[in-house]
């Protein structure tokens, strides 16, 4: 088994409400468990940005799964790799909140101080959740 990580960015769609965030939160993490998938959300009522960890076939699975959520649009994919250790492997999905999100630490990985992930580069994008993980453990 092949280990990959995906690291993708998407705007709010349409039928996106704020509630959501915790659903898609609680079915994440009972998914991922199952599948075997880790990683990290970042979200900021505006935009996500979210790493998946796992087996080419359970991130494939789950990717196309969010390409289908119309929750999701303009949904970008900043990386795709092979890795031979995960970043996240204690959170089946660990959540950034829009609190925790600061001009600073977005600065520190792009070219803008506000969070557009659409703005940087994959190897950044980790970075900045890694950065994230940390804080939070």
């Amino acid at each position: 088994m092949f280990l990959v990580r995906l690291i993708y960015a998407s705007t709010v769609g349409e039928s996106f409400k704020p509630s959501d965030i915790e659903s898609i939160l609680y079915s994440a993490r009972k998914n991922n468990k199952q599948q075997g998938i880790t990683g990290m959300l970042c979200f900021n009522s505006r935009y996500f940005l979210q790493c998946l960890e796992g087996s080419r076939s359970a991130v494939n699975d789950c990717f196309s799964k969010i390409q289908t959520d119309t929750r999701h649009k303009s949904i970008m994919l900043l990386s795709y790799t092979e890795i031979a250790h995960r970043a996240f492997s204690s959170w089946e999905m660990g959540y950034v909140s829009e609190q925790a999100i600061t001009k600073r630490s977005v600065l520190q990985f792009s070219t803008k101080d506000a969070f557009d992930p659409y703005s940087m580069l994959g190897d950044s994008a980790l970075s900045l959740l890694a950065d994230f993980r940390q804080l939070a453990e």
